[in-house]
Order: C-alpha cells, then sequence, then structure tokens
C-alpha cells in the first residue's frame, strides 16, 4: 500500500496514513526502531507500507520512503474542509488539491535512509 503521513510523531514512534485506496487510515507504530527524531516519518512523506487489519483497525508495518515532503500541505488542506454542526453526509465531494512540494528537504537523502534502514 501506498500512502501519506498526515500525523507523526517523532518521540513516539507514531504516524497515522492516509492510504491510496481511500479507505480507512492506517496507524503505524513501532517503539523499539532506530529511528533518529529527525529521520522518523514526516507529514507529507510519500511512504509505501504493509497493511493488516486488527480489530477493525488498519495496522502499517515496514514503511520504506517513496518521496520526502511531497505531501505536506495535505494535512492543512484536510483541517480547512468547514464541518457542519450535525455532520450531515452530502451527496457531494469536497476535493482537497494535492500538491508536491517544489523540492526535497535536504536532511534526509536516499544514502541516509538506505544507511539507518539498512
Amino acid at each position: 500500500m501506498i500512502g501519506i503521513i498526515l500525523w507523526s510523531d517523532a518521540a513516539d514512534r507514531k504516524a497515522v496514513i492516509w492510504c491510496e485506496d481511500q479507505g480507512d487510515l492506517a496507524y503505524f507504530s513501532d517503539p523499539d526502531l532506530t529511528y533518529s527524531d529527525d529521520t522518523f516519518l514526516d507529514v507529507g512523506d510519500v511512504v509505501e507500507f504493509e497493511v493488516k487489519t486488527q480489530r477493525n483497525m488498519r495496522l502499517a508495518a515496514n514503511p520504506r520512503w517513496i518521496k520526502q515532503n511531497a505531501g505536506s500541505t495535505l494535512a492543512d488542506g484536510l483541517r480547512a474542509v468547514p464541518m457542519t454542526q450535525d455532520h450531515v453526509i452530502s451527496n457531494t465531494a469536497q476535493v482537497i488539491p494535492f500538491r508536491a512540494e517544489p523540492a526535497p528537504r535536504a536532511r534526509h537523502t536516499r544514502e541516509d535512509v538506505k544507511k539507518r534502514l539498512g
């Protein structure tokens, strides 16, 4: 599965991933990872991962970077969508534009990631 990191916590080694199939979000948690805080998954990173369902929740495993910081504006776009007070489901969809950032961050190079992931 491929997805975009919507939220992450480097200290707790947790992340929430929006999946390519537009189904339920996937949750990643692995407190034993050897990532340093500055190389953990960041909001906007596009990752490939294995997914399994446990107790009606999607769990992500073995995330691998495809592109870093490609969708950093996506989480902000989702937060900006207004919610109705009664949460009525409408018959129309609201499309959130997805635009890739112009350049990847320099602090995570492909070689650095390969070295850390083994």
